[in-house]
């Protein structure tokens, strides 16, 4: 899968990195240009490109008093078999310059992977589109899925 990543924040408005970093987070990040986010993070987030913009949201879902599917990831199969269908998913890109999984950086080819938004009660998560490994994924990280990458 991909736990982690690399992200560019050139597009995201400093009010957009307010609601999830603190000042002193946002002074660090801006001195890079770039923010990380881990899913076992305490708030984990990604990146949504929308309309020449960049938006942030909770990646995946950790409470239990959330009705929707408890992880940061939804396969590739399940949504081509219309497991994720009841909730309208959108798909979205999810801008990358890095991406961390099993202790190993990796620089993804296109820069961007797919991403599924849902929404309930006024709840709005991503979800890391992902699929079975290629040989080369499954060498360097030791995982059998990877994220899904729009080229």
């Amino acid at each position: 899968m991909c736990g982690g990543i690399v992200f560019k924040i050139n597009q995201i408005s400093k009010k957009e990195l307010a609601r999830y970093y603190s000042q002193q987070e946002i002074k660090q990040i801006k001195k890079t240009g770039q923010a990380q986010s881990f899913f076992w993070s305490k708030k984990p987030v990604l990146p949504v490109k929308k309309d020449q913009k960049v938006e942030l949201y909770d990646w995946g879902n950790r409470q239990k008093e959330i009705n929707l599917p408890k992880t940061g990831w939804a396969k590739q199969e399940s949504i081509n078999d219309g497991k994720w269908a009841y909730l309208k998913p959108e798909f979205v890109n999810i801008p990358v310059e890095r991406g961390f999984e099993k202790g190993v950086w990796f620089e993804p080819e296109s820069k961007e992977f797919q991403g599924l938004v849902v929404e309930k009660d006024d709840q709005k998560k991503v979800y890391m589109v992902t699929k079975p490994a290629t040989p080369q994924y499954l060498k360097l990280t030791k995982h059998n899925r990877e994220p899904v990458e729009i080229s």
